[in-house]
C-alpha cells in the first residue's frame, strides 16, 4: 500500500506536467520526465489551493484530482512510447526510495505541517486560520500538496513524500542532462556544474524528514543556476525560451513552499533584460504560460491574506487593510523580529541570548554569537565538506591530465556577482542554513570548481568513468546514511520500516474550545497537535463567524 501509493501520485504529477506542459507552451513539449513532473507538482499544488476555497480535500476530490493526473500519464506513454525515460525515471526513484521511509519528522511536523495539510483534508479553508498559531500563518503550497495525498488505508501517512518528489525529479534531471553530454562529448561548465550539483544535493540533503518547506526549494535553486548558465552560454533561441520559462516555474514553485524565495525572480528578469525576449513573450501562445503563473503567485498572496490579514506575513508593510481575522500589526511586527532574532542565533532548544530580541538584532551585535553558536558547525560542516567534495572532483578529473593550451573562457562574473548579492541579503536578514543557506554557499564552490576542471584537457573514457562512479557514490552515500538512521529508529523508536512504515504520530487528547452549527474547533490539552481532530488551534479565545460562502475565525 505505502509503495503503489507512492508511485501512484509520483505518476500523476508527471501525468498533470505532460498534460499541461503541451497547452503552456509549444517550448516545453519535449522536455524531460523530471521537468514534467516539476511543471505538475505546481500545477497540483496550484488546483489544491484553488480548490480548497469551496470543498476539503477529502478521498472523494484527492481521487478525481489523481485519477485524471494517472490517466495523462498512462495515455502519454503509451502515445510516445517513452519507455526509456520512464525505466530511467523508475529505476532512478527505486534506488532513492530509501528516503521516503521516514519515522522520525522534523519538530515543526508535529507543531503545523501535519495538521495543516490536514486540515485542509476534513474541511474547506477557513479565513483567518493565522489565529490559531503562528505556524498556521506561514503559506506554503507543499502543505497543499500533501493534502490532496489523503487516501484510504495510507490515511495522511505520506504527508511528508513531497520533498522525495522534488528529489527524485531533481536527480532524474540531471543524470539525463550527465547522459545527453556524454553522448555528445560536451563537457563544459555546465557538465561539471550537474555533476557536482548531484553529489551535493544527494549528499546533503539525504534526510527526507529533515527538509520542512526549506530544503525543497534549494534543490529547486539549483535547477535554477544551472538554466541561468545553460541561457548565458547559448544563442539558440528556442533553447533560451524553454530555459526562461523553466526559470519562471522553477522560481514559482520555490516561493510558493517558502515565500523568501521570491527574491530569486531576479535571474529570470535579468535574462529577459539580457537576451531582449519582450517579443517572443508577448506572442498569444504564451499567454497560458503567464495566466498560470499570475494565478500561482496570486493565489498564494490571497491565500496569506486571507489567514492573517497580511499579503506576505510577518512583512508588516504587507498588512495593508484592517479586517476583522487580521492578526494585529503590532504582533505582527513583534513575529518578524523573533524570526529574524531566530535566523541570528538568539534563541534556540536549551539557550537564549540575555539581550531583548529587538537590540540583539541591530547593528551587527548578533554576529559575535552567531559565529559561536551557528557558523560552528552548522555552516562550517557545509563549507568545509563541500570544499571536500569539490577538492575531490578536481583531483580525479585533472590529475594527470594536460592543460588545455587554449579554452574558450566563459564569463561566470554575473553569475558570481548574483550569488554574492543573494549571499548578502541572506546574511543580513535570515542567515540560518534553512534559509537558503546551503545553496548559496554550495554553488559558488561548485561554480568555481567546474570552471577549473573544463581547462584541462581530459579524455572521454576518463570523463566517463569518473562520471558513473561520483553519481553511483553519491546514491551509494545517499543510502548509506538512510541505512543508519533508519537503524538509529529501529533501536531508538521501534520503528518497523517493512511492516509499518509509516511516520510516528503521537496520540493526543483535545478539547473543544469553539463551534457553531457546521464547524468545530479543537486545541490539544497538552503538546502539539499532531494528527487530532481539525481544525487544532494552540490559541484557545476564539469565535466562528461566516464570511462569503466561508466559515472564519476571529479572536474574542
Amino acid at each position: 500500500i505505502f509503495l503503489f501509493y507512492i508511485y501512484f501520485f509520483l505518476f500523476s504529477s508527471i501525468g498533470y506536467g505532460i498534460k499541461f506542459s503541451n497547452l503552456i507552451n509549444k517550448n516545453l513539449i519535449n522536455i524531460n520526465l523530471g521537468w514534467y513532473g516539476i511543471i505538475g507538482f505546481l500545477l497540483i499544488s496550484l488546483i489544491s489551493v484553488f480548490t480548497s476555497f469551496f470543498v476539503p480535500h477529502n478521498f472523494l476530490h484527492n481521487f478525481i484530482l489523481h485519477i485524471i493526473g494517472f490517466i495523462f500519464f498512462c495515455s502519454s506513454m503509451l502515445r510516445k512510447k517513452n519507455y526509456y525515460e520512464f525505466k530511467i525515471l523508475f529505476y532512478l526513484s527505486l534506488l532513492l526510495i530509501i528516503g521516503a521511509f521516514v519515522f522520525k519528522n522534523h519538530d515543526d511536523f508535529s507543531y503545523y505541517h501535519l495538521t495543516y495539510a490536514l486540515n485542509l483534508s476534513e474541511n474547506s479553508f477557513i479565513v483567518g486560520t493565522g489565529n490559531f498559531s503562528h505556524g498556521f500563518r506561514t503559506f506554503s503550497s507543499l502543505f497543499y500538496y500533501h493534502s490532496t495525498l489523503f487516501f484510504p488505508f495510507i490515511d495522511y501517512h505520506l504527508f511528508h513524500i513531497g520533498p522525495f518528489y522534488i528529489l527524485v525529479f531533481f536527480n532524474f534531471i540531471i543524470v539525463k542532462r550527465l547522459i545527453g553530454n556524454l553522448k555528445s562529448n560536451n563537457h563544459d561548465i555546465i557538465f561539471y556544474f550537474s555533476l557536482l550539483s548531484i553529489i551535493f544535493v544527494n549528499i546533503v540533503f539525504y534526510r527526507i524528514g529533515e527538509h520542512g518547506t526549506d530544503r525543497s526549494s534549494q534543490i529547486l535553486l539549483f535547477l535554477l543556476f544551472l538554466l541561468f548558465l545553460k541561457i548565458s552560454f547559448t544563442k539558440n533561441t528556442s533553447q533560451i525560451l524553454t530555459a526562461f520559462f523553466l526559470m519562471v516555474i522553477l522560481v514559482a514553485l520555490s516561493a510558493s513552499i517558502k515565500a523568501i524565495y521570491y527574491l530569486y525572480f531576479v535571474l529570470p528578469l535579468i535574462i529577459l533584460l539580457k537576451k531582449k525576449l519582450f517579443y517572443e513573450l508577448l506572442e498569444k501562445r504564451n499567454f497560458i504560460f503567464f495566466l498560470i503563473i499570475f494565478l500561482s503567485i496570486g493565489l498564494n498572496l490571497a491565500t496569506y491574506y486571507l489567514n492573517t490579514g497580511c499579503f506576505l506575513y510577518p512583512a508588516e508593510k504587507t498588512c495593508l487593510f484592517e479586517t476583522a481575522w487580521s492578526i494585529p500589526k503590532e504582533e505582527v511586527k513583534l513575529m518578524s523580529i523573533h524570526y529574524e532574532w531566530w535566523a541570528k542565533a538568539g534563541g534556540g532548544p536549551g539557550y537564549t541570548h540575555e539581550l531583548e530580541k529587538h537590540e540583539y538584532i541591530k547593528n551587527f551585535v548578533w554576529l559575535e554569537n552567531w559565529i559561536e553558536r551557528h557558523f560552528f558547525n552548522k555552516v562550517s560542516d557545509t563549507l568545509f565538506g563541500t570544499v571536500f567534495l569539490c577538492f575531490l572532483v578536481i583531483i580525479s578529473f585533472c590529475y594527470l591530465s594536460k592543460k588545455k593550451t587554449k579554452i574558450f573562457k566563459k564569463d561566470n562574473k554575473l553569475v558570481y556577482f548574483l550569488i554574492l548579492f543573494f549571499l548578502i541579503e541572506w546574511f543580513l536578514n535570515h542567515p540560518s542554513m534553512r534559509y537558503g543557506g546551503f545553496v548559496l554557499i554550495g554553488l559558488p564552490l561548485i561554480i568555481f570548481s567546474a570552471s577549473i576542471i573544463i581547462k584541462f584537457n581530459i579524455s572521454k573514457k576518463k570523463v566517463f568513468n569518473l562520471t558513473v562512479f561520483f553519481v553511483i557514490l553519491s546514491i551509494v552515500i545517499f543510502n548509506l546514511r538512510n541505512v543508519t538512521r533508519i537503524n538509529k529508529e529501529i533501536d531508538v523508536y521501534g520503528y518497523k520500516p517493512f511492516t509499518s512504515p509509516f511516520f510516528y504520530v503521537e496520540n493526543v487528547e483535545s478539547k473543544l474550545i469553539a463551534e457553531d452549527k457546521d464547524l468545530k474547533i479543537f486545541s490539544p490539552i497538552k503538546n502539539s497537535c499532531w494528527g487530532s481532530k481539525t481544525p487544532c488551534s494552540y490559541y484557545p479565545n476564539l469565535k466562528i463567524s461566516n464570511f462569503l460562502w466561508m466559515k472564519m475565525v476571529l479572536r474574542k
